[in-house]
């Protein structure tokens, strides 16, 4: 099989989910009351949360910079933060939460000069960092959590995947785990040679983990506030639908939620994140009209968010021409004396 081929049936597996679960949520909602639900909220809320998202795309500017210390120093914060906001654009498009993560590396490497690896390495460490903290900080909310009707159905979804981040702290303890696993994906040709490709990375990461663990450790308290500001915009949501839940309830179903929509299932996903709203949210007996207004609504802020990272695209695009044009004018202007 041709990697052509691999990927036109990896795109139509993609397209075959997203008109599945698009098709069991039309299924399962009102979509004129899912709308209705969401006009109810004042529109000065809208424009709030699109500013504090503007200000956590910033904050996961910060820390970038913090884990990737070979490009800082070339790029400004600046520079971080326009990055972020173009790769929104692209998370509209891409597959998962994770897709702008490629856009992110791709624009480093045109700006800066420094190698594949350690760009890599940086998102690694980055998303890593992300994802633990975001599990931890929605375990720590399930035991605080007042309204949960059945507690040990949640214990067991943070159990799972803790146990795989402990897999992974495993393998990063023990190097003949290493070894076994690259002999066994020797054995799968070009995918095995994909997986060993992603096993570098990760023991790049664990490398990097070792040598700056102090900004490791300010980049996972760098965490708290951007996820914080997350979770009480989706509570504001949940309180001007009126979903009776308390703040850290919303806690643990938006770190699940997170988690699943991080997996590239789906197109930005669409029809995945409304359904594991309206999955988490039943178990308080919340209506799926309301629980799907809670997502879809969340969801139009990022598409603003997105449309401004498609302008950031549109200038940098544009600047890139001018200097281009400034640096052949320049050329044409100097005599060639030799």
């Amino acid at each position: 099989m041709t990697a052509d081929q691999r990927k036109k049936i990896v795109f139509w597996l993609r397209l075959t989910a997203l008109l599945l679960s698009i098709a069991v949520l039309l299924r399962m909602v009102k979509v004129q009351l899912v709308l209705s639900h969401i006009r109810d909220i004042p529109w000065y809320i809208f424009t709030v949360l699109v500013v504090i998202a503007i200000f956590r795309t910033w904050l996961n500017g910060l820390r970038w910079q913090l884990l990737n210390p070979d490009a800082s120093r070339q790029l400004t914060r600046w520079q971080y933060f326009r990055f972020l906001m173009i790769a929104h654009a692209f998370n509209l498009i891409m597959p998962g939460a994770l897709g702008g993560d490629f856009v992110k590396t791709a624009m480093t490497l045109k700006t800066v000069k420094s190698n594949r690896a350690s760009n890599l390495i940086a998102i690694v460490a980055d998303r890593y960092i992300g994802l633990f903290s975001i599990i931890m900080l929605g375990f720590i909310s399930l035991i605080f959590a007042t309204r949960i009707p059945d507690r040990m159905v949640f214990y067991r979804y943070f159990a799972v995947l803790m146990a795989l981040f402990a897999g992974l702290s495993l393998i990063s303890t023990q190097p003949w785990l290493f070894a076994l696993l690259e002999k066994i994906f020797l054995r799968l040709g070009k995918v095995g040679s994909a997986l060993n490709s992603l096993l570098d990375t990760w023991r790049g990461a664990l490398l990097y983990f070792r040598k700056n663990y102090f900004r490791v450790l300010m980049a996972f308290l760098l965490c708290l506030p951007i996820h914080g500001v997350v979770f009480i915009t989706k509570y504001t949501v949940a309180r001007y639908l009126g979903i009776s839940v308390s703040f850290f309830d919303i806690c643990v179903v938006q770190a699940l939620v997170w988690v699943i929509t991080a997996v590239p299932v789906t197109i930005s996903g669409a029809g995945v994140r409304e359904l594991s709203v309206i999955y988490f949210l039943s178990f308080y007996g919340i209506d799926a009209e309301s629980a799907a207004a809670l997502s879809v609504y969340n969801y139009i802020v990022n598409v603003i968010l997105g449309f401004i990272g498609f302008l950031f695209l549109i200038d940098s695009r544009g600047l890139r021409r001018k200097k281009a044009a400034e640096d052949t004018q320049t050329k044409e202007q100097i005599p060639d004396v030799f």
